[in-house]
């Protein structure tokens, strides 16, 4: 009969928000370095008028 694992530790909620809260920080640090790098290409104006026909599915008669 072979013996009974070991309970391992719940880990703490705060860990993981923790964990969380360091990747979304770096992702800002990223973003933001990359936005102010000379290379940076602006982003281009999204035309809502194009979106809203893309939208349409079905034309009513």
């Amino acid at each position: 009969m072979s013996k009974r694992p070991t309970p391992k530790k719940r880990r703490a909620k705060s860990k993981g928000r923790d964990q969380f809260a360091a990747y979304v920080q770096k992702q800002i640090r990223r973003l933001n370095n990359r936005s102010k790098s000379p290379y940076a290409l602006r982003a281009k104006p999204k035309n809502a008028a194009d979106k809203a026909l893309e939208g349409i599915t079905r034309v009513k008669a």
